[in-house]
């Protein structure tokens, strides 16, 4: 039989040089030639298994989705065997269980299968990560966990006793077969997968676990037995973030610090009672983010135009949007690139997201009293040169962010409005009078996320599907979907932006109480672009989809 390396030469996937580098490599570190190769990235592990499958009359699956699995072969075999043994059960005929396995050298597995479930065992090939995501698929993120779990408290299936830890390092814990254990492996992946959320949310008869990747939810496949250990689950996030475990009554907001690959991460929780259970939101920061306002998604025309408005001395710049739109990360890096020696900034924030070194930072607290307004007071007694306040929620904040403003400090705030425009009539419609609006605001910016297309399945829509008329004929794309987007078409996120500057014309419209209509149409005539051109602009840049444009801009216009 040629041996592994002969074969790969043959098919012209290696050369003989390239070979026999490998063959001195493996002799220094004592692994098997073929994961040498992989790890020298001279071959792919499909393409070492494709030829291992000719080597040992083994055939190879280069995709296991397309493979139906029932629910009898799931329940024939233990989570715990699959996830120890990393293979993945495919079919279950008489008393002959097939299986995907990534390593057919392994032998001693298929032996252990066929002493402890009795079955005769055949073998086909996958990648190692095509096993893992089908595991995951049918039998659920932390299967392994869970059963240990109920296999230790059959009778009870209630809360299990936690530690409490002041910063958890989810790699190290994860070894430990309990509800810890469970949460982990549950935060883990959600940072892995470059979550900003996660929704834990308990029905009837059935407990929901889902991430927001990108702006979107996405279901988390867990196994069914998770509901029996959902109130253990919710006094473990309790006990990390340092909130009342007995309290299920009541609304609860806490924070908790986890270590994850050398990095810390940032947990913001949220608890609230429904008529099943309590629901628990996680908010996943990173501790620190370096903010550049190159990255965030600005025309370079609009680059200038904010760099014009951050260095002007004095007056207020209001951020506006739905939540979740990004407006606070514009804000960061407006404050990081004012940054800099000889400048004292200040914030007022709830809750301060992220920590900016060289920024004094306050935490608003309006149950004890500690509100936007009082803030806003106390730190003018600071001589600060810049200031943020998180939120104009009310007259008061409002009245003395502006006077604030005009007093020769430079303020920037945020408003929940649909569109620039609007950010006026909602500080008239507050009570703050004409002639402040239009003496103090500098500019409203109005911002969205929209999903950038994945590289990597990047693919040009055709004439005929392109619904819009004005980009007949030109150039736009989406995303056909891949294992690098999840097949979803999309892998990150840019923001689209409506700059709306407070010119001499606009404020004259502001002192005779025109309308956002009014106004937003005089702004056009003079050059304004709105969130939908600019979301267009990106279209035809390749940057997002027309799909991803009308998604969060059909409303505004």
């Amino acid at each position: 039989m040629p041996k592994i390396g002969e074969i790969l030469i043959q098919k012209r996937l290696i050369t003989p040089q390239q070979l026999e580098r490998a063959y001195k490599e493996s002799q220094r570190t004592g692994e098997i030639i073929g994961r040498t190769l992989i790890k020298m990235g001279l071959i792919t592990e499909a393409q070492l298994l494709s030829v291992l499958g000719e080597q040992l009359g083994l055939e190879f699956y280069p995709d296991l989705s397309k493979i139906p699995i029932s629910k009898e072969v799931i329940k024939a075999v233990p989570a715990r065997f699959v996830w120890h043994y990393k293979f993945m059960p495919l079919k279950l005929e008489a008393n002959t269980l097939t299986v995907a396995i990534s390593d057919p050298l392994a032998v001693w597995p298929m032996e252990d299968l066929k002493l402890h479930l009795g079955y005769e065992v055949e073998r086909i090939l996958a990648t190692e990560e095509q096993i893992l995501s089908t595991i995951k698929k049918y039998y659920g993120l932390g299967a392994e966990t869970v059963e240990e779990i109920l296999e230790k408290d059959k009778e009870a299936k209630e809360s299990i006793k936690v530690k409490e830890e002041e910063i958890e390092d989810l790699e190290r814990k994860a070894q430990d077969a309990s509800v810890i254990k469970l949460v982990n492996e549950i935060f883990l992946e959600a940072i892995s997968s470059s979550a900003t959320d996660i929704h834990f949310e308990v029905y009837r008869d059935k407990v929901r676990v889902r991430y927001r990747i990108d702006g979107i939810l996405y279901d988390m496949q867990l196994p069914e037995e998770v509901k029996y250990l959902y109130s253990a689950i919710v006094s473990r996030i309790k006990i990390l973030s340092k909130l009342n475990i007995i309290e299920r009554r009541l609304p609860q907001d806490g924070r908790a610090i986890v270590k994850i690959q050398d990095k810390q991460v940032d947990l913001r929780i949220s608890v609230v009672p429904s008529i099943y259970g309590e629901n628990v939101v996680i908010r996943i920061l990173p501790m620190r983010l370096l903010f550049a306002l190159g990255d965030l998604g600005f025309f370079p025309e609009d680059l200038k135009i904010i760099e014009e408005l951050l260095s002007k001395p004095h007056g207020i710049v209001f951020l506006t949007g739905p939540t979740g739109s990004g407006k606070t990360t514009t804000l960061y890096a407006f404050l990081n690139r004012l940054n800099k020696e000889g400048v004292k900034i200040i914030t007022i924030e709830d809750p301060a997201e992220y920590e900016l070194p060289g920024i004094v930072q306050v935490q608003a607290k309006p149950e004890i009293g500690l509100s936007f307004a009082s803030c806003l007071r106390s730190i003018l007694r600071h001589d600060p040169d810049i200031m943020m306040v998180g939120e104009v929620r009310d007259l008061e904040t409002a009245e003395l962010a502006i006077r604030t403003a005009l007093t020769g400090h430079l303020i920037f705030s945020t408003l929940h409005t649909n569109d620039a425009p609007s950010g006026i009539t909602r500080l008239l419609d507050i009570g703050i009078e004409p002639y402040l609006v239009a003496s103090s605001v500098n500019a409203f910016i109005s911002q969205r996320l929209v999903r950038k297309i994945c590289s990597s399945c990047k693919e040009e829509v055709k004439d005929e599907d392109i619904f819009i008329q004005n980009l007949k004929g030109k150039k736009i794309f989406h995303g056909k979907g891949c294992k690098e987007c999840k097949f979803t078409g999309y892998k990150g996120r840019t923001a689209i932006y409506e700059i709306f500057l407070l010119n001499d014309k606009i404020r004259e419209l502001i002192l005779q109480k025109a309308s956002a209509t009014q106004i937003k149409n005089i702004a056009k005539k003079i050059g304004f672009r709105t969130l939908k051109e600019a979301g267009i602009r990106k279209v035809e840049m390749g940057i997002t989809s027309v799909e991803e444009v009308i998604r969060v801009t059909e409303l505004e216009e």
